[in-house]
């Protein structure tokens, strides 16, 4: 029973989850619709996996599926966030996705008591950010005696790359208002706005940032009420956002539906489709290294502290998967492994900062194929010196 399920297993994050838990001995099974890629996926991964064709809309296929395994891994879009959870709690497995884009994630916590009743955890949001980001954001809050501001920043060099990972997603933090805590109150912002100069670690170099939606201003605020700055910017393309914009400003991403020949139409879900499909049939590797940088500020010993938290990830070249991908898989590999080992052992629906212990998560990450820095500033009062 000790198997992980992979909902999405074919997807641009699910095959890199896929690969990495067989690599670390752990049994697997991967569900998706498409059974030709799914068994691309079981030769990927060296026929050391099994397979099944799931549409996840099948509410009784998925029970069966999920009764199979001890931890489910949901990376498919996540509009079916919630869908799997009910399923999960149905069934009695743990399971965790890559994140709710903030109001799903909202949502997702409050099915916290039918979780606790069916007697598992559900994680929101254990990717790279959301996931990582947050367990770091709680490591620096640790060090402190009293946090007072948390900012998480995202760069990365695969410039010229206008969909690095999931199309619907990079489309909502384009055009929905970010969010921000300032002074103690949660705001909503336009998106792409307060721009910076953000220093990511010299592989990367300085990069422009920009405000987006962002599933941990749904749970860091609740998590840490005592620290009143909480800010989330991701590095973009130039090219990304004249791209969307278009898209945008020609009605190609419109949710509601248009009447074409006597037929209903919905412009997103076309479009959407469309960019999938012509990405995929391309297969293009995307290199470049990727930077989370985590920073977080407050007082110890009553001197003024800054911990900075930054993992770099690389291409991965033996997998043939870009940083982004990676960075984004080995979290959620990781944390079910953590439930499995029987690390993590909370009930309901958290967020990872509230069930994960950052140290333990890093001792498992440190066995990963990236660079964590962690620094440390310490800003003393002045002391009088006497001549």
């Amino acid at each position: 029973m000790d198997k992980v399920v992979v909902l999405g297993g074919t997807g641009t994050i699910g095959r890199v989850i896929v690969r990495d838990l067989v690599e670390s001995g752990i049994n697997v099974i991967a569900a998706d619709l498409d059974y030709k890629k799914l068994e691309e996926l079981m030769i990927w991964t060296n026929n050391k996996i099994e397979i099944v064709s799931l549409n996840i809309k099948d509410e009784v296929k998925i029970k069966e599926v999920l009764r199979r395994g001890k931890v489910c891994i949901n990376a498919t879009n996540y509009i079916f966030n919630i869908d799997v959870m009910k399923a999960a709690a149905s069934v009695g497995i743990s399971v965790l996705d890559l994140g709710g884009l903030f109001k799903l994630t909202n949502r997702q916590l409050e099915l916290d008591q039918e979780m606790k009743e069916a007697n598992i955890l559900s994680i929101v949001g254990m990717g790279s950010d959301p996931g990582t980001s947050n367990i770091f954001s709680r490591y620096g809050v640790e060090m402190l005696d009293s946090a007072e501001e948390i900012h998480i920043r995202y760069g990365s060099t695969s410039s010229g790359v206008t969909f690095p990972f999931a199309v619907d997603t990079i489309i909502d933090e384009a055009i929905k208002n970010a969010l921000v805590v300032k002074d103690g109150i949660l705001l909503e912002i336009p998106p792409l706005a307060e721009e910076e100069f953000t220093v990511f670690h010299e592989d990367i170099g300085i990069q422009k940032t920009y405000s987006i939606i962002h599933s941990e201003l749904a749970t860091l605020p609740t998590s840490f009420p005592e620290v009143h700055n909480i800010t989330y910017k991701d590095s973009w393309d130039p090219a990304t956002i004249e791209k969307i914009k278009t898209l945008h400003s020609l009605g190609l991403l419109e949710s509601e539906p248009v009447v074409i020949g006597g037929n209903s139409v919905f412009p997103r879900r076309q479009t959407v489709s469309l960019l999938q499909t012509v990405l995929a049939a391309k297969e293009e590797p995307i290199w470049g290294k990727d930077a989370l940088l985590v920073e977080v500020k407050g007082m110890k010993n009553g001197n003024k502290v800054t911990v900075k938290l930054e993992l770099v990830t690389d291409y991965q070249p033996n997998w043939q998967v870009s940083a982004t991908q990676y960075a984004t898989a080995i979290p959620a590999s990781i944390v079910a492994q953590m439930i499995l080992n029987g690390d993590v052992i909370e009930k309901g629906v958290k967020p990872p900062e509230q069930c994960i212990d950052p140290r333990k998560f890093l001792s498992y990450l440190n066995q990963k194929n990236v660079n964590l820095n962690i620094t440390y500033s310490e800003t003393k009062k002045n002391i009088a010196i006497y001549a």
